[in-house]
């Protein structure tokens, strides 16, 4: 039994011997700058300029929503257009095929009355 300990032992052992691992090192730049963001604390604005700033940013909403508004009425109409087409087609499918059975039964109530 000491044998297998000292089997077990020294392959627990074996299995925690440190290994070297492959290391790379890279010079940074001489104008090396790490990026930090920094406050914009320099950014006192006038009056006149914020007034200018909201102006501007609502002219672009406005543009965008007007945008916007056009093309969900393009597409509104079009899907509008596609489901009427679609309705008389489906319309016409039902209609078509009920006159055209009456007449194929009257015609074959007459076929079948000759032959008898």
């Amino acid at each position: 039994m000491e044998v297998k300990d000292k089997d077990e032992a020294s392959s627990a052992v074996r299995k925690q011997q440190k290994t070297s691992k492959d290391v790379f090192f890279s010079i940074l730049p001489d104008k090396y700058e790490p990026l930090i963001e920094e406050v914009e604390e320099d950014r006192e604005e006038t009056a006149e300029q914020k007034r200018k700033r909201k102006e501007e940013k609502k002219r672009r909403k406005k543009k965008k929503y007007k945008k916007y508004r056009k093309n969900i009425g393009k597409a509104l109409r079009f899907s509008w257009r596609c489901l009427l087409t679609g309705l008389q087609s489906m319309a016409s499918t039902y209609s078509s095929p009920m006159s055209a059975m009456a007449v194929v039964v009257t015609a074959g109530g007459q076929a079948a009355g000759s032959n008898t």
